[in-house]
Order: C-alpha cells, then structure tokens, then sequence
C-alpha cells in the first residue's frame, strides 16, 4: 500500500512539472518588430520666374462729370437738350429770361452814349480854354478846372464802358454752352425753375449732368503688396460687364494712398471710347502686366485647410512636420507661396488624411525631382 502511494505522488509529480513546461513556452512573447516609415511623395521647394497678372477689380468712370447750372441766376426759358444727347463743346444747353439782362444792356448802353457827349463836350471847352490861355484871356484856375472836367468826362465814360460790357456779358452767360464734348447723363430741373448760382442762399444750382466719355476710366484697386510693383504706362487689359472682348489699356494714375481699411491701392487706366459704347457705372475689371518675379509655387494638392488657415507637411529630419503658410491663386492648381517656406524645404504632396505631424515618412520624389 505505502509503495502504491509512492508512485501516485511521483506521477503526480511529472504531470505538474509538464504542465509547468507547457505554461512557460506560452508566456515568453516575442517583441513586435519596429513600423516601417510611410512613404511619401515630396517636391523639394525652388523659386522660379512667374510672369502673373495682377488682378484688380473696381468700376468704369467718366473722364469728366459736371453738373452743369446757369452763370446768370433766373428762372429757366427753355432746355435745348435732353437725356442721352450727345453735344460738341460750345453747343447751347439751356436759357435763363433774358429780358432783364437786355434790360441793363439798354441802360448801360444809354450810359456810355451819355458819358461820352459829356466827355466831347469837356473836350472841346478845354481845347478852348487852351487856346486863350496863352493869350490871357483866362486865368490859370480855368485852365485846371478845363483840365480836371476833360479827365473826369474820361474816367465816367470809361466807367459807363465797363459797365456796359458787364451787362454784355451777363447776357451771353444767361445762355449755358457746353464745356466739352460729351453725353446729357441727367436732367435735374425743368422750365420755369428758378436758377441760383450763389451757393450760399441755397435753391437749385445745376440743370443738367454732362460727362465725357470720348474717353473713360477704369478706377479699379489693387492689393497693396504690389504698390512697389507699378509703373505708369504698364500695360493692362480690361475686362467690362457686357463686352465679350478686353479693352487695351495703361496704368494712368497711380494713388500715392492705400486705403488703410481694405489695403488696397487706387490705379486709373483710360480707355478710348470713341462711339460711346462703354456707360459710365459698368464693374470693370483689370490685368495689370507687372515684371516676373522669384515665386515659390506650389500645387494645389500639397496644402491642408482652406486660405485663412492654410498648411502643408514637410520632412525635417525624416519626419512629417507641419508648416503655416499663406498663398495667393494662381490657377485653379498652383499657387504662390508668400511666406511659411523657403528654398529648399521639402513639401510633402498629396499628404494622406490619416498622416501625422512627426510622424517617420520616406521621401519619393516626384519625377521632375529626381
């Protein structure tokens, strides 16, 4: 009995020492092998030349705008034009009464013709007080009150000449002529309305509207980063709502201000218009041909976010790293990169969604790369 108990506890034994055998061939776990780097497609970042039109937006003008009054006040005889006549300069716009203006004519015409027999009249008595004097029919003082008559006469006559010739005047001016070539844009007053000229007293000052626009002006606005880049006499190109071709054109005017709210600087660039056929009003909007300059550009498909927050991934030290930037369009797949990188960065293109800053990555360069 004793022996049997013996071998029962041995073959106890060896099945728990197999057991313990079995426990620690499942224990021991092999390490996991390192992840391998991502690879990526990259492009390594070299300025290069890029001859891009500057984009400005704005509106066309008239070369000239007046509103157009009377320069003698009255009411309104009559109107000769009407909106969307075309007048020459010096053609006639309108008539203020004309019978008071007549009227002063009248008076300073009668004035003058008075002055002046008075002033024959001096001269002769002094050419006879002279003719006595050596003689000496007459004293010295007659000779002096002949002299100052004859001068005064003068002085009156000339005076009564003025006079009359600004009545003239006032007359002509009771006509408006045109100042220049243009188009009747609008027509403020009707006849019978009383015309002021004195600003100062108030009531209506202007009739009509003229503009010309045998020439226009395309007023557009510029980013400010470009005022360094503009010359006058750059060559531009105009596009306007409603003509299906670009109206040739210059850079005119520059505007030494830059507005501080919207950072954009004014240009002006003419265009001729002989027929008339662009309306003042219209939106316009410009290329403006500056000089190439060194660009970083970039495709499209390297930046994340959108343009108020934009980035992209490049490789330091063989891992991803993100970088801010910001970039204007070029086209509907490049920009240009002004600031976040510099020559030589690489930019990691295409970068898959699931890619992380400092992430491993292996570098492929795209084929104008290699």
């Amino acid at each position: 009995m004793l022996k049997c108990g013996a071998l029962s506890w041995l073959a106890i034994c060896a099945v728990a020492l197999a057991a313990c055998s079995d426990n620690s061939e499942t224990v021991d776990v092999t390490e996991p092998a390192q992840l391998e780097p991502r690879q990526v497609e990259t492009i390594i970042v070299r300025p290069e030349l890029l001859a891009e039109p500057v984009k400005a937006f704005g509106t066309i003008a008239a070369k000239q705008r007046s509103a157009i009054g009377a320069l003698a006040e009255g009411p309104v005889e009559r109107i000769f034009v009407k909106v969307g006549d075309r007048v020459t300069r010096g053609q006639p716009l309108l008539r203020i009464r004309q019978a008071d203006y007549q009227r002063r004519v009248a008076e300073a015409q009668a004035a003058v013709d008075l002055t002046e027999a008075q002033a024959i009249e001096a001269e002769r008595r002094y050419d006879r007080v002279i003719a006595l004097a050596p003689r000496g029919f007459v004293s010295k003082a007659q000779v002096d009150a002949a002299e100052t008559e004859l001068a005064v006469a003068r002085a009156q006559k000339t005076q009564a000449e003025a006079v009359l010739g600004t009545a003239r005047q006032a007359l002509s001016d009771t006509i408006t002529r045109a100042p220049y070539d243009g188009v009747v844009t609008a027509r403020l007053v009707d006849e019978g309305v009383y015309l002021n000229n004195r600003f100062s007293m108030g009531g209506q000052s202007a009739a009509l509207e003229l503009q010309e626009l045998g020439t226009v002006a395309a007023i557009v606005n510029a980013p400010q980063e470009y005022v360094d880049s503009f010359r006058r006499n750059m060559p531009a190109r105009v596009f306007i709502e409603g003509f299906d071709e670009p109206f040739d054109s210059i850079v005119y005017i520059i505007n030494d201000r830059v507005d501080p709210e919207s950072r954009m600087v004014e240009l002006r660039l003419p265009i001729s218009n002989p027929n008339y056929r662009i309306s003042s009003g219209l939106a316009a909007r410009a290329q403006i041909e500056v000089p190439p300059e060194l660009s970083i550009i970039l495709q499209r498909t390297a930046i994340q976010g959108d343009n108020a927050s934009a980035n992209v991934l490049v490789v330091e030290d063989g891992k991803a790293q993100r970088r801010e930037i910001t970039y204007d369009s070029i086209d509907l797949d490049r920009v240009r990169v002004r600031s976040g990188l510099s020559e030589g960065d690489e930019v990691i293109l295409n970068p898959p969604a699931s890619l992380r800053a400092g992430e491993p990555v292996k570098s492929r360069r795209t084929a104008s790369e290699n």
